[in-house]
């Protein structure tokens, strides 16, 4: 069976190719198992995850999903839609919609009626503690909360893979515990692969496979047993 995602040689140039973000990378996400990608600030990170998700396309070099070659941003788009999740740093909720209809949203043309997308909003929703808090705008929420709908949204469709983008850059300890336990629960239960991009050692512990990038290549790629995130310190910066 082909890995989940592959990246085969993949270079992204900007400025006319004055600047590489990503230099020949190889990389495979493998159904069902949880990597961290870490590295210093500015050494390639997002723009590897970018590629990844197909939020930006290679200069050279080939990425595929369930091993077929994507070619476009139109595959790419469905495949985000249906396959993908995503949970980022700043959340990226819509302030003027409750917390309910931020989860909706990402059920627009995948489940097909109104009435469904609010029944499993409010689902999920209750699963991560927020029942009571379904019908608040993301600027009524704390930090930990606002991060909880973003997770609920991230796995409204079922996605194969679940991509974190720094889950607990913006949040404090406890919150950031709370993150981590909600996605690698999340993985746990469900089989979906999980990618972490981190900076964060604590957090990058928890996955079985932690890749290290710097200056836009692969420099080390350590298999290790993860570690509960029960166990994490010093994670978060920011009260939840």
């Amino acid at each position: 069976m082909a890995a989940l995602i592959e990246l085969d040689h993949v270079r992204r140039e900007f400025d006319r190719g004055n600047i590489v973000g990503v230099d020949d990378v190889s990389l495979t996400i493998e159904r069902g198992e949880k990597v961290a990608i870490i590295g210093p600030s500015g050494s390639g990170k997002s723009t590897l995850l970018n590629l990844m998700c197909g939020l930006d396309l290679p200069t050279s070099g080939e990425v595929r999903f369930d091993g077929r070659r994507v070619r476009s941003a139109r595959e790419w788009t469905a495949i985000r839609a249906r396959r993908m999740g995503f949970v980022f740093q700043n959340f990226c909720l819509l302030p003027t919609l409750d917390a309910a209809e931020n989860v909706e949203v990402a059920m627009f043309g995948i489940v097909p009626t109104a009435r469904q997308r609010r029944e499993r909003a409010l689902d999920l929703l209750a699963r991560f503690g927020l029942a009571g808090r379904s019908h608040l705008e993301p600027p009524l929420l704390s930090g930990g909360e606002r991060q909880r709908v973003a997770i609920a949204r991230a796995i409204a469709n079922n996605p194969e893979v679940v991509v974190a983008d720094e889950p607990t850059g913006n949040l404090d300890r406890k919150a950031a515990q709370s993150t981590m336990e909600l996605l690698v629960g999340l993985q746990q239960s469900s089989g979906t692969a999980l990618v972490i991009v981190t900076h964060d050692p604590s957090v990058a512990a928890v996955c079985e496979r932690q890749v290290e990038i710097v200056d836009g290549r692969i420099v080390h790629v350590e298999h290790r047993t993860a570690r509960p995130p029960a166990m994490m310190a010093g994670v978060g910066e920011t009260a939840a």
